[in-house]
């Protein structure tokens, strides 16, 4: 469905790898396929001394290097929607100036525009941003007749970095913005092969009565990488891995695989369930087997990490969930960069069952097992099935359903994490109580190897290595 009144979306962060690559081609994308109004601007807001046309080529060579194949008329016309804006980050007077700059644009078009803030900037950044937008107004959002508009806020994760500087940035949000203009993103939430988790789940009348602690020996949840950290490391240094993705994808993937089922398809009943499951998480082991923190060899050596840096590019921990359903099933996260293979995926592994026609040994284990792969947008169940013959022997084989094919082209993440911001919808967005459930749990996690070695690994390893001393 397309927004009928007029858009202005303000990048924070503009000249920034996010915005490079992300933002900017998600956006072309929505303009495309016309899903965005037809009166909309795009402002770019950074530091960097830039004029307009050198912004609109910053642009044109994000959309080039993303492969795009766009019709050179759309492309030119998208240009002419993009203006920029210079400004610093800590000075009011600048925000007072882009709000200016955003009343003049809505003069010109004679219409009262809504406005998207998206913050693709370091996290340290948003708690002074935030105070700007209300100090300078721009969190208001204008009214034309008595026709009231919105202004939103789109927030990177991680969203603080500690339980305790996530709890003052909600409570200082609380105070600036109500909770329906505070979209935290995700962006793992809006692949396709994550979405459908709850509706594989839920829709399907096969797999919820086997989806408990009777039926599922162990569930485990990777995000793996081959790459090492130096495209982002201004970013990632002091942040590592666990808060980086353990505290946001990793942990909104368990409460999807483990949450009841919302009952409705609405924002608010699925935000619900999903926080109710995480509030039930907690870390169930601290032996040194389950509990790893690891940092690759060559990572110090990268330009701009600080030589006495304690920062993680690994981990792998366990956690348990305290209710009927779940009681006793480990949940085993792990991400790392520098590895041997990329890996992201969730796996469901159901325990093993006795059977005259499989015995359980070294050759035929059953544990039937469902992958959802998030990089492969594929959903698999492995299982058992007699060899073509004359014998009785049993294989392997695979059932699986696959995204990205001809009739189920697939979008991209961020365009959907736009889309729906228009729209409104905070399905696919963390709530405020999700946010401080998933803090408590990262800081039980840090405070538990707190006394644990970080353990160095060469580049390229398989994790299963990886192990303290």
């Amino acid at each position: 469905m397309k927004e009928k009144h007029p858009i202005t979306f303000v990048i924070f962060g503009a000249t920034g790898d996010l915005a490079q690559k992300k933002l900017i081609p998600a956006l072309m994308d929505l303009y495309t396929k016309d899903l965005l109004p037809e009166d909309f601007n795009i402002v770019g807001y950074s530091r960097k001394d830039l004029s307009h046309e050198d912004y609109r080529e910053f642009v044109s060579n994000s959309l080039n290097n993303k492969g795009h194949s766009h019709p050179e008329k759309l492309v030119s016309d998208f240009l002419k929607k993009i203006t920029y804006k210079q400004g610093d980050f800590n000075l009011l007077e600048n925000y007072e100036s882009l709000s200016k700059y955003l009343s003049d644009l809505d003069k010109e078009i004679e219409d009262c525009s809504n406005k998207i803030f998206h913050l693709a900037v370091p996290p340290s950044l948003y708690e002074n941003i935030f105070k700007m937008l209300s100090d300078s107004g721009l969190s208001s959002p204008c009214t034309k007749h008595d026709d009231k508009r919105w202004t939103r806020v789109l927030v990177e994760k991680p969203f603080g970095s500690d339980s305790e500087n996530a709890k003052r940035l909600d409570k200082m949000l609380g105070k600036l913005f109500k909770e329906d203009q505070i979209f935290r993103i995700d962006h793992y939430l809006a692949k396709e092969a994550i979405q459908n988790i709850l509706f594989f789940r839920f829709a399907n009348a096969i797999f919820e009565p086997i989806w408990n602690r009777e039926h599922i020996d162990r569930v485990e949840l990777k995000l793996n990488e081959k790459d090492i950290v130096p495209n982002r490391v201004n970013f990632y240094d002091g942040i590592g891995a666990l808060r980086d993705v353990g505290q946001n994808h990793l942990l909104q993937m368990l409460a999807l695989v483990s949450m009841e089922d919302p009952g409705s398809v609405t924002a608010d009943s699925i935000r619900e369930s999903r926080g109710d499951v995480l509030s039930k998480v907690f870390l169930s082991s601290k032996d040194s087997h389950n509990l790893v923190r690891g940092r690759y060899d060559s990572y110090l050596e990268t330009e701009g990490v600080s030589k006495d840096s304690k920062t993680e590019t690994y981990f792998r921990v366990k956690l348990e969930i305290k209710n009927s359903r779940w009681k006793g099933v480990p949940f085993y996260l792990e991400s790392g960069k520098a590895l041997d293979e990329d890996s992201s995926e969730i796996k469901i592994v159901f325990k093993d069952k006795e059977s005259s026609v499989c015995l359980i040994d070294e050759t035929c284990r059953y544990n039937n097992t469902l992958t959802i792969n998030i990089n492969d947008q594929e959903i698999s169940i492995c299982f058992w099935a007699k060899k073509p013959g004359l014998t009785f022997d049993l294989e392997q084989k695979k059932l699986s359903f696959k995204y990205g094919q001809e009739e189920n082209k697939t979008i991209d993440a961020y365009e959907k994490v736009i889309y729906d911001c228009i729209k409104g919808d905070q399905s696919l967005f963390t709530s405020t109580y999700e946010s401080a459930t998933n803090w408590r749990i990262i800081s039980d996690i840090m405070k538990a190897w707190k006394n644990l070695p970080l353990v160095k690994y060469k580049n390229g390893i398989d994790p299963k290595e990886i192990k303290n001393n």
